[in-house]
Formats: C-alpha cells, structure tokens, sequence
C-alpha cells in the first residue's frame, strides 16, 4: 500500500531528495518545486511507500509529469488526472508515461498526436567540442522579445502538428518570452543583423539545466550556424551550470545530429501524448 499527499513545505525537501536521483529525467519538476511554483492551477502530488519514503513525484499542470518506483503510485497519478480533468499532455520519462496512461487511458480522449521516442541527452564540460570564440552569441534582449516569439511559435506549430497560422503567440505567451528575457535564460546568434539561431533554458537545478526551443529559422540552415551557435552558448552556460540537458523526437534526425556534433550523449527516453 501507499498514499499520496500534496506537495508541500513540509515534504518539499524529501520530493527533492527523490527527484535528484535522476536530474536529467526530473530538471523540470525540480525547478518548480525549488522555486515555490506548485501552488493552486499548478500542483504536485508526492507519493509515499508503505515505509512512508517518498518513492514518487507527479506535477500536474497544463502537462502531466509523473515519475515513480511502482505500479501503484501510476495508478493513483492516474487516478488524480482523471479526476481532476483539463488534461492537455502527458510528458516525462518513457517508462512512467507510459504506466500512468495504461492506467488513464479508458477514462481521457483519443490522443492528438503521441511521441513514443524522444531521446534525452546531455552534456558537460568534457564531451563539449566548441568554444565560445567560434560565434558570436549573447542572451536576447527585450527589443528582440516579439521577433523571438514568433519565431518560437512556428517552431511549436510545427512540433505539435499545427498550421503557421495557429501559432501559440497569444499576449500571454509573448509575456512568458519576455519573462526568460528578463531571466537571461534565451540566448541568440546573429548573422549580418538576422537571426541565424535561438534557444533557451527552460529549467535549471543545482545538477543540470534544461535547453529548449532550440532553432535555426529556415532561410538561415545549412550554412554550419548552428553547430557554431549551440556550441558557444553551451561553453558560456557550463560556467554557471555543471551540466546540460534536452529531449528531443526520434524522428528530428538533423537535431540530434547536430546535438551529437557538440558533443551531448544520450542519456535517457521521455515519451509525450497530446491529448
């Protein structure tokens, strides 16, 4: 037997300790626990064992991201998500995603679209190959906030299956793009003026930090400026963060190509289903 309880002060510290073990798997969820961010819309539910350890960890917000020891903490993730409905996405480490929607899948809709594969990878300092010298980067800035948005946009457009012209740049996402501005955490390359690549950190802990929104527009690939690019802002992050990490689709053959050309190894599996 087991139980769950709400993420809380009280077991903030035990979640953490739990989530720690796997920091590639867990970046996301950890990052919202450290920084106060499960309260209200935003929850969390810590699963207990019947030695009453924390032996699970499921963040349900606009995404669903579970992680656990056993069947019986999936089912209860399950359960909860059921309940509570308005679920959008399930997405996080291969093997739980798929236990907690064996689970749900009776009860929600047909999925959308679902990514069975995306490999996790990583990097640190000594399988880099690049240097800060090979481009020209810095950290985007707040004149460049509706150009990045947009941009970010096509690429989500794309990634989830919609036309250009449903892009997800509504005020509130241009305001999200603007907060990682402000953070310092969108970084940018230019090429004569034009934007030649973008990408961000979604998510960071003491471990590792999380990249995403990682893109080169269009007119701009195949001239090598995202090897270059991708390289020198990974130099300039391992300063602050010991390690990187991100996920990408099996099927994105040119992505992973160019995060095994700067030197990221693969280092886990998450799965998503669009509900």
């Amino acid at each position: 037997m087991g139980s769950l309880e709400a993420a809380s002060p009280v077991n903030a510290a035990e979640a953490i300790a739990y989530l720690s073990r796997a920091p590639f798997d867990n970046v996301y969820v950890q990052w919202l626990l450290e920084s106060g961010q499960l309260d209200g819309v935003n929850a969390g539910l810590v699963w207990r064992d019947a030695a009453e350890s924390v032996a699970g960890f499921c963040y349900f917000g606009p995404q669903v991201v579970p992680n656990a020891d056993d069947d019986a903490a999936f089912e209860a993730f399950a359960a909860h998500a059921i309940r509570t409905g308005a679920t959008r996405t399930f997405v996080g480490p291969r093997h739980a995603v798929e236990r907690v929607w064996s689970f749900a899948r009776s009860a929600l809709s047909v999925p959308r679209a679902i990514r069975t594969s995306q490999p996790v990878y990583a990097l640190d300092r000594a399988a880099l190959r690049g240097s800060r010298n090979d481009a020209d980067v810095a950290p985007a800035t707040n004149a460049e906030v509706y150009e990045i948005t947009m941009h970010s946009a096509t690429m989500i457009a794309g990634e989830i299956g919609l036309d250009a012209d449903k892009r997800p740049a509504s005020a509130e996402f241009v305001r999200r793009t603007a907060r990682i501005i402000d953070a310092g955490w969108w970084w940018r390359y230019r090429v004569d003026g034009r934007l030649a690549f973008m990408c961000n950190v979604g998510s960071a802990t003491a471990a590792t930090a999380q990249l995403q929104g990682v893109w080169t527009p269009p007119e701009m690939r195949g001239h090598g400026h995202a090897t270059l690019a991708l390289g020198a802002i990974c130099d300039r992050l391992l300063e602050v963060h010991p390690t990187l990490c991100l996920y990408v689709n099996d099927f994105n053959l040119p992505a992973i190509a160019l995060y095994e050309r700067v030197g990221f190894f693969r280092a886990g599996e998450f799965s998503t289903i669009f509900l």
